[in-house]
């Protein structure tokens, strides 16, 4: 395996295992002191039995610390470019936003979900934006 095709691994795992950590750790937020028969979803929440959701979490916890130090590992030594976090770290904060998102979407209330209309009206174009940031770095490199 070049070092190439290992960074590009180990970035992706990155990028994949921070979102996954967030969702696992946050749980599910639904109203408390509200019976479960009244709770009302946007999004109806994953069916997953007890501690799923945290053991996945755990484990994107663990995937995202350990590919972070190998990149500035990576980084350190000089075999990674600088560069390369301008297009890395946009993608990460997208998997963010869209992880707990998700999380405010699934959300059970009682009420009306607020926070659901907030996720796709500030969310979805930040998102978009942080992807479109992240190709820029690429798009400038291949014009030199």
């Amino acid at each position: 395996m070049t070092a190439k095709n290992r960074f590009l691994m180990v970035s992706t795992a990155l990028v994949l295992a921070a979102p996954l950590a967030l969702w696992g750790l946050l749980g599910q937020q639904n109203d408390t002191g509200v019976p479960a028969s009244e709770l009302t979803y946007t999004i109806e929440p994953p069916a997953l039995a007890a501690g799923t959701e945290t053991a996945l979490g755990v484990f994107g916890l663990l995937l995202a610390l350990v590919s972070t130090a190998v990149l500035v590992r990576a980084n350190l030594r000089g075999s990674l470019a600088v560069e390369r976090w301008w297009t890395l770290l946009p993608l990460v904060a997208a998997g963010l936003i869209v992880a707990g998102g998700w999380r405010v979407l699934t959300t059970g209330s009682a009420d009306a979900n607020i926070g659901a209309g907030l996720v796709v009206l500030f969310g979805t174009p930040t998102v978009l934006t942080l992807i479109g940031l992240s190709t820029v770095p690429g798009l400038l490199r291949s014009r030199r």
